[in-house]
């Protein structure tokens, strides 16, 4: 693992603090001498949150759902218009020259219009209509007309309409995308704290295993000597080796699972510049864990009030509830008839000019049948009630997740203890048959029998500690605490 990965793994374990729990935490060494970081679960899941790809992905979301509410935003923009027409055309046919006669004139008109969120259009402008002016045309003034422009919706598009809508929509989409940035934070971080107790629980196998082999490797050369010196059978030689053998596969599947628990740990390790750190070294790991213990009470009740109140799930659940609000909202706006008032005042000026004008009207429309509106309406208040039932079902499925998180924390402690108790019965046990076997007041099978149930009783005790910690981090992400 070279220098510049190090450092990305974790500034903290740089400097060898104690991680959180208050376990000790020591450097270790490679085969060169060169001293190693041990690697801590908050370094794992410090690296996941800085550096791996599918959260910046999921950050990039965030952007783009910003992205998305500019976009709708900018319905609501200013819009300048300006043109100029000329034109020459034939005004009326003359019977003496049998031709026509030529018309001409000018068209120019500039102006500024915008739509409100309400629904209103405001406009302002000038327009230039001079000579022959053809109808529906109207002539202006030499200086042109100066105009306001209102229109007003009275019913449907008043207070909400399809451009409002998307707008509300796409800024409910940005805690949307939040939302759901979280959610992948928390199942990324979820994994990788289960990937990195796996991988201290192989290792720790792997202790036991390489001890256990130690005594069968020491005996056996033991055995040897007394058996040379007519102390014991022959059979008693063969028997140490077999177990020598024996354990030595045990080894060398021990080995061969902290391998794949750390390649499978290296899926969460990045670099800052996107590439993959190789798997952490067997020194790296943790030898020394803190015990269980137990939450208490208050610690529980906290943690489902914590879960309720900030799960992602429930949180996609209620933005999604008020999306499809905004929908029945439109769609019931829209079932309404069009009734639009305009209004537009102005100043005619220069040679020619009338001075003030005026433009106003009221236009009507009602579609003969509302199946579009009745449709979108029926769809939206089926979503709504579909959402209730999912928020009722999931803050029930959250809660029980809470609970079980709970319940495994407590059992793991239970079953942590007895396991201990198990293991210094299972060592006193040991050390009281190899005294007897020293003695000649026991066998080598009986021996090795021993050893392997206080080595079965050490791997038991690890993997309730794993269950423990993996319990731990199921709570942390079931009650929002990563």
């Amino acid at each position: 693992m070279t220098d510049s990965i190090r450092a990305t793994l974790s500034d903290s374990a740089k400097r060898f603090l104690p991680p959180q729990n208050g376990r000790k935490v020591e450097p270790a060494a490679t085969s060169t001498g060169q001293q190693l970081p041990k690697i801590t679960l908050e370094d794992v899941l410090s690296n996941v949150e800085r550096n791996h790809p599918k959260l910046r992905g999921a950050n990039l979301q965030r952007d783009i759902a910003s992205f998305k509410r500019l976009e709708k935003q900018g319905a609501f923009d200013p819009v300048v218009s300006a043109g100029s027409d000329y034109l020459r055309f034939n005004t009326e046919f003359d019977a003496k020259t049998q031709r026509g006669k030529v018309g001409e004139m000018q068209l120019a008109d500039a102006g500024i219009e915008m739509l409100t969120r309400y629904g209103v259009k405001i406009g302002a402008g000038t327009r230039f209509n001079l000579g022959k002016v053809k109808s529906p045309l109207s002539p202006t003034g030499s200086g042109g007309e100066y105009f306001l422009e209102f229109k007003l919706p009275l019913l449907r598009g008043a207070r909400i309409n399809e451009k409002s809508a998307a707008e509300r929509q796409a800024l409910l989409g940005e805690p949307m995308a939040q939302a759901e940035f979280e959610l992948t934070r928390l199942d990324l971080l979820l994994k990788a704290a289960n990937s990195y107790w796996d991988w201290v629980t192989s290792k720790g196998k792997l202790d036991v295993a390489r001890n256990l082999l130690t005594l069968a490797e020491f005996r056996a050369d033991a055995v040897r000597q007394r058996v040379a010196a007519g102390d014991l059978p022959q059979i008693d030689s063969a028997e140490a080796d077999l177990e020598v053998q024996r354990r030595q596969g045990g080894v060398i599947k021990a080995e061969r699972d902290l391998q794949k628990a750390a390649f499978k740990l290296s899926v969460f390790l990045w670099a800052p510049d996107g590439r993959p750190i190789p798997s952490p070294e067997e020194s790296q790991a943790p030898t020394r864990l803190a015990p269980p213990v137990l939450l208490t009470v208050q610690q529980a009740e906290e943690g489902q009030r914590s879960a309720l109140a900030r799960r992602p799930e429930l949180q996609m659940l209620s933005l999604d509830r008020q999306i499809t609000q905004v929908d029945l909202d439109l769609a019931r706006n829209q079932r309404l008839p069009a009734v639009d008032f305009s209004f537009s005042p102005g100043r005619d000026t220069g040679l020619g000019a009338i001075g003030n004008t005026v433009k106003a009207g009221v236009s009507f429309s009602l579609p003969l049948r509302q199946r579009a509106a009745d449709g979108r309406i029926g769809t939206a208040l089926s979503k709504i009630q579909k959402v209730d039932f999912d928020l009722v079902n999931e803050r029930q499925r959250i809660t029980v997740e809470v609970l079980d998180a709970l319940n495994a924390i407590n059992t793991a402690f239970d079953r942590y203890r007895a396991a201990a108790q198990e293991v210094t019965l299972a060592e006193r046990l040991e050390e009281g048959e190899r005294v007897k076997f020293q003695l000649g007041d026991s066998t080598l099978f009986l021996v090795n029998q021993r050893e392997r149930a206080t080595a079965e009783a050490r791997l038991k005790l690890i993997e309730i500690q794993a269950e423990y910690e993996q319990a731990a981090a199921t709570f942390r992400a079931a009650t929002v605490q990563f």
